[in-house]
Formats: C-alpha cells, sequence, structure tokens
C-alpha cells in the first residue's frame, strides 16, 4: 500500500488542517495515511478522527529526515507555505505535492516567503489550490502555471456525524463568526456589523468561536458599543459544530480567503452565510439564494437581521442550501482528482 506522508506548520486545528485530516480519512482503505505537524492540540484532534499522527518537537531539516526514515512515505503532500519548503529541502527523490489553501499578501509581491516558495516549487511536482485567485494573485504566477490545478476544498461529511456528539454543551446563539481572531478574518469589522445587529436585535446573542491575537480588539469594539452582554467568546472549540448548528447565520468580514472551511462546514449543517465577496467564498454561495455576499456593512447587518428575525427567508435559505450542497461539497470528485497525482507519483 503507496504510503503518503501530510505536512503542517501549525499545531492546532484550523481550515487547511481540517482539510488535510479530512483526506487522511477520505483515503483510510486505499493509502496508508500519516499527518506529521508540531506537537500541540492537534494531537487530540486527530486522534478523535482515528488520523495517524507524526508529531515533531521542531519543524526543521533535522525532524522531518527523522519523520521520513521513520514513515518512509512514497509521496509527501505538503499543506502551506513552510511545509511546502521544508518538504522541498529534505524530499530527495520523493515526489512532493504543495497544497496552498489560502490566497495570502505576502505571496502577492516579492518578498522572503514568495521567494522561498519559487525556489520550492522547482522541486514539487503539482501544487494544488484552492481558487483561482491563489495562483492568479501569485507574483510568480507564470512561472508555477505548468504545474498549478485547482481543486476546491471539500468537508468529509462522516466527519461532522462522528465528532458532532463529543461536545456535551448547549448553545443558543442567533448569529456567530467562527475563524481564527486575525487579520485575514477582519475580526474588527465582524465585531462592528454584529454590534450594529445586536443594537437593532434586543435580543439576539452572538457568538465568537475561535481565538487568536486580535480578541481584545474585538472585545473593545463591543464594549465601545455597549453590547458585550450578549456577546460569547467560547475560545476555540475542538469540535465547534454543535455551536455553529445553533445559530441561524454565520458572518464572515475576510480580507481574503482561500476556500473556507468554516463556510462550507456551516452550510453542510444548514447555515446560511453571510459575508464579504472574497475569493474562494464567492464560488461557495449563491447570492441571494443560499446565502448573502456584500462589500457594504449596511447590507451585511440587513442580511442577518432578516435571517434572524424572518423565520419564512429563513427556512428557504435552508432549504436551497440542502439543495446544493452535494454539488458544492463533491467528495467523490475531489477524491478522484487527487488520486489522479497519488497515483501518478
Amino acid at each position: 500500500m503507496k504510503r503518503i506522508l501530510h505536512i503542517l506548520s501549525t499545531n492546532t486545528l484550523s481550515g487547511a488542517e481540517n482539510v488535510a485530516a479530512d483526506i487522511c480519512m477520505m483515503f483510510r482503505d486505499e493509502y496508508e495515511m500519516a499527518y506529521c505537524s508540531l506537537d500541540g492540540p492537534i494531537k487530540d484532534s486527530l486522534c478523535d478522527r482515528g488520523v495517524n499522527f507524526i508529531p515533531l518537537k521542531k519543524l526543521n531539516v533535522l525532524g522531518l529526515r527523522e519523520c521520513l526514515k521513520t514513515f518512509k512515505p512514497d509521496i509527501i503532500h505538503a499543506h502551506d507555505i513552510r511545509a511546502s519548503v521544508y518538504a522541498s529541502f529534505i524530499s530527495f527523490n520523493i515526489p512532493v505535492i504543495s497544497h496552498l489553501h489560502g490566497n495570502q499578501k505576502a505571496m502577492r509581491k516579492i518578498s522572503i516567503k514568495s521567494i522561498l516558495y519559487l525556489i520550492s516549487t522547482f522541486k514539487v511536482k503539482t501544487i494544488i489550490a484552492v481558487s483561482d485567485s491563489c495562483i492568479n494573485d501569485f507574483v510568480f504566477k507564470r512561472i508555477i502555471k505548468r504545474k498549478a490545478v485547482v481543486i476546491k476544498n471539500v468537508i468529509h461529511l462522516k466527519r461532522l456525524e462522528i465528532l458532532m456528539d463529543k461536545d456535551e454543551e448547549n448553545y443558543n446563539f442567533d448569529f456567530v463568526f467562527l475563524g481564527r481572531l486575525s487579520y485575514p478574518k477582519d475580526p474588527k469589522r465582524v465585531a462592528l456589523v454584529a454590534s450594529n445587529v445586536l443594537k437593532k436585535c434586543s435580543f439576539a446573542k452572538f457568538g465568537v468561536i475561535g481565538d487568536g491575537e486580535l480578541q481584545k480588539e474585538m472585545i473593545n469594539v463591543f464594549e465601545e458599543q455597549n453590547v458585550i452582554d450578549r456577546v460569547v467568546f467560547t475560545g476555540k472549540l475542538p469540535y465547534p459544530y454543535k455551536a455553529l448548528k445553533s445559530a441561524k447565520c454565520l458572518l464572515m468580514c475576510s480580507i481574503y480567503e482561500g476556500l473556507p472551511i468554516a463556510a462550507l462546514e456551516a452550510m453542510a449543517l444548514g447555515v446560511p452565510v453571510v459575508s464579504t465577496p472574497v475569493d474562494g467564498i464567492k464560488d461557495l454561495i449563491i447570492n441571494n439564494q443560499t446565502g448573502y455576499l456584500s462589500n457594504d456593512n449596511i447590507e451585511l447587518e440587513n442580511h442577518i437581521i432578516d435571517l434572524i428575525t424572518n423565520e419564512l427567508l429563513y427556512k428557504k435559505v435552508r432549504r436551497n442550501i440542502y439543495g446544493k450542497i452535494k454539488l458544492i461539497n463533491n467528495e467523490s470528485y475531489f477524491k478522484m482528482k487527487l488520486n489522479e497525482f497519488y497515483v501518478k507519483y
């Protein structure tokens, strides 16, 4: 059985990490797969998924070479820029697949990060991107285009079923944010939009699912707007699905995205998404049918208010989502496209 090693640079669970873990679950009966990253909270999440985890004390050349000696992979599948660069250094003759999960700002200009990634691509066999913009906005796109392919992310629906019941808490949110509280997600804008909804809907409660360096900035906004008493910061939940499903709406104000796993998870649970129209999210949502897209804060607020106050509208959008989710989240196609590369190399 062919061995495939997934390498990531982080030790917590987020979008790219969920995709890599889902791939391990999807191909469980076809390949021997392992997930390698820094040791940390990710360990328990992978254990619950039944994914083989190889922890590293440090993500460096020495640690990864030891991992190669232990696991002896036939293919390395690297899921972020840093992991791709390291994989190219230590792979020797092992084929490397580089997976770009986001359209990062540093990759759109000449920078140390973009140059190092460009150098790494000379060893990489295939570059998988989750959206066209990941490739088209890359400053060195002309050099890498010949080996790049777009495969949109999906989520492994069985994972939601397996993990949903592991959260024993009860939630009662009208709308939520789910993600890391960091620059790409624009948490301050999320807080401003949510605050105006809360001021107009005195009954509403907002849940912030996640943590990050900009949490204090969000808290300041809610305090200034005098709505902090109706905002709940859950912190990072290992299994956010029950909290997400309790809401009638997921609010996103991202500056850039790849193809957001949080939005896919929301739609799989029948939760409408109200978002800024960026990158891969424009491919997920049919505006005014399965969710709402706008760059205007007032429009975002109004869409949220409509969803949490108009039960008929909410049920209509929810029906539309369930009608489209199998087309949007086509696991069979995703597996087929990945398998083409796994078989090839």
